[in-house]
């Protein structure tokens, strides 16, 4: 049965003033994550350098997980690769390391991709007539929120978690018109469908 491997790396992480810092709220985010998510198999683990990785069953949190990790580690960049495909080789449930098949190899040719980009969000498939509209549409959502500050991306995640514009004005400290404002300008509304479409899209990729 098809799984979801996920890669990310942080962009230009040797230049980081920071770094440290970095890598530090990046393993405090998964020391949370992972210990109360519900579709991930293998955890999000660090792996080479400042790339990291996981596997889930199904794409319900993934994006959702995607955004968090972005705002956790604002004005720091970090590309994300989804790749659907087979597992051939055990669940690893403590570590995402030492698994292979189609899944990771998709991921890992989803990076290199993004690599050769200024694109943040790549997918890769076992059958390219699967995904080549949601690998477009990530392509444009990663220029829409290129220049993003960091409170357009706290409403984003706050939408996703189902909080209504009045809470999160008040968890901002700002007016409902600059929420509305920024769902307006940064096609929030829209960002949110088309994450979900994918995702309906790749949870039924994983039962074919």
């Amino acid at each position: 049965m098809k799984k979801i491997a996920l890669i990310g790396d942080i962009v230009g992480s040797k230049k980081l003033k920071k770094r440290n810092e970095v890598q530090r709220k990046l393993l405090r985010y998964f020391d949370s994550v992972n210990a109360n998510h519900k579709t991930l198999l293998s955890p999000f683990t660090i792996t080479l350098g400042d790339e990291f990785q996981a596997l889930y069953s199904k794409g319900n949190e993934l994006f959702k997980n995607i955004w968090e990790i972005l705002l956790i580690l604002y004005p720091a960049k970090v590309r994300f690769s989804v790749g659907v495909g087979e597992l051939s080789t055990r669940i690893n449930k403590e570590q995402s390391i030492g698994m292979d098949g189609s899944a990771f190899y998709n991921a890992r040719e989803g990076m290199l991709e993004l690599k050769k980009t200024s694109y943040l969000f790549n997918i890769t498939t076992d059958t390219k007539a699967n995904y080549e509209l949601a690998k477009h549409s990530l392509f444009l959502i990663s220029n829409i929120t290129n220049k993003w500050k960091s409170t357009r991306l706290k409403i984003l995640v706050m939408l996703y978690e189902g909080k209504p514009v009045k809470e999160i004005s008040n968890n901002l400290k700002i007016s409902d018109k600059a929420v509305y404002k920024n769902i307006d300008s940064g096609s929030l509304a829209l960002i949110i469908e088309i994450t979900r479409e994918i995702t309906r899209e790749i949870n039924l990729m994983l039962k074919k």
